[in-house]
């Protein structure tokens, strides 16, 4: 070996042995700012807690870079007032969830011994414990695989009663989404919002317009086609549930990552969704569920509406499913989805997974978008062919679990 290569290999073991020589410092989490987040639930007499840590906050009380390893920590609070011994499941929450130890060991470094015991001993005091005694009362972290945006937690807590299930959507801080533009308590004033029961909302629901509009106000783009009913947080448990992610605002620095995707063919979790007009506005919420890259996604816009179902907040719809991307002139970003024409096929899809997450509690195909065969289709604002029955879907998504036998399903 040469002096330069010896003098090189010297360094870079330096460096090797400086980067494991990080200060472990963990700020203590009791009382920490997390803790504000804490979104809780009970049922059948135990109460459970949970929020979703960022990654810098990973960091801050646990002492090491976990998002670098693709780790998110939750925090788990369970309550059993029972006489029996319950179970936390972490199974329930992330099939190939990490243990401890392991997660420990992802930072190991053979060099310091003492400093890995310490992160072995801190992360597994700050685990949560599974079995949750009789009239007690465990709280700790579980260790799941990162995602992207609003984390969706489901909590399986066993005892010999019963296995009861709660879900939640807990935010992560440090993210932007599009959503975050809209302060929905100021989009209606209370006195303009009207009440309805069901009969008058499937009516109402008749009367808008076939499709989205373009920022003119002319209604010529992508079918309404879908109409969700319940409050944020239950409606976003469903969608996030089954896959759908939060988007990103659409400005320059997500329409370049657009690009870069398009061309690299890589997914881009949280793309944006271009922007389409209801009830004089862009859309309130823009989701996706993506698919082998950024090239296949199912993409859904969602306008709250100003009127309620009994008091739950009504939210109209365009979802369809994007099988590609093309370069256009119409657009400043120049590329833009091809949907597929089958516009139908995506409504269908979406209430497939609303049906599987055992919530729906009312559903109904109501008139409003017009029928376009597929020998005479409608064309959107970028020019894409599309076909459909014309029928709006209409789901009422319920807090309280309902088994698919149990849906009322309203004929018209």
């Amino acid at each position: 070996m040469s002096g330069r290569s010896l003098r090189a290999a010297v360094a870079g073991l330096a460096l090797l042995v400086l980067s494991g020589c990080e200060e472990f410092a963990p700020q203590a989490h009791d009382g920490a700012d997390f803790h504000a987040r804490i979104l809780s639930q009970e049922k059948d007499g135990i109460r459970v807690g949970t929020a979703a840590l960022s990654g810098a906050e990973a960091h801050r009380y646990l002492g090491v870079d976990l998002e670098s390893a693709g780790i998110q920590p939750i925090w788990v609070e369970i309550e059993n007032p029972a006489s029996g011994s319950a179970w936390y499941m972490p199974i329930g929450t992330d099939p190939a969830y990490f243990a401890p130890y392991e997660v420990a060991y992802h930072f190991e470094h053979w060099w310091t011994p003492r400093r890995n015991a310490r992160i072995a001993e801190h992360l597994l005091t700050s685990a949560v414990e599974l079995n949750v005694p009789p009239g007690g009362q465990v709280k700790g972290f579980a260790f799941v695989h990162a995602g992207v945006g609003p984390r969706y937690n489901r909590i399986q807590i066993l005892d010999d009663r019963a296995l009861h299930e709660f879900h939640f959507v807990n935010k992560v801080p440090g993210r932007k989404w599009d959503f975050h533009r809209i302060d929905f308590d100021r989009l209606y004033q209370a006195a303009a919002v009207k009440d309805l029961e069901l009969p008058a909302l499937m009516a109402e629901l008749e009367k808008l317009p076939c499709c989205a509009a373009d920022e003119k106000g002319n209604p010529v783009a992508d079918p309404l086609n879908v109409v969700l009913v319940g409050t944020p947080q239950v409606a976003a448990s469903a969608l996030v549930q089954r896959g759908w992610n939060f988007t990103e605002p659409f400005d320059a620095g997500s329409a370049w990552r657009s690009v870069k995707a398009f061309l690299l063919r890589s997914p881009y979790l949280t793309s944006p969704v271009s922007p389409l007009h209801l009830f004089g506005r862009a859309q309130d919420v823009a989701l996706q569920k993506p698919r082998n890259d950024i090239d296949r996604r199912n993409h859904l816009r969602l306008w709250l509406a100003p009127f309620t179902l009994r008091g739950q907040p009504v939210w109209v719809g365009q979802v369809s499913r994007d099988i590609g991307v093309r370069f256009t002139t119409r657009s400043w970003y120049l590329t833009t989805h091809k949907i597929d024409p089958d516009v139908d096929e995506d409504r269908d899809y979406l209430l497939q997974d609303l049906v599987l997450t055992e919530h729906v509690g009312t559903l109904a195909l109501v008139s409003g978008v017009g029928e376009a065969p597929r020998t005479a289709p409608r064309h959107n604002l970028t020019g894409d062919p599309y076909f459909t029955d014309g029928k709006r879907l209409l789901v009422v998504i319920d807090a309280k679990p309902r088994a698919m036998q149990d849906i009322d399903v309203i004929e018209r």
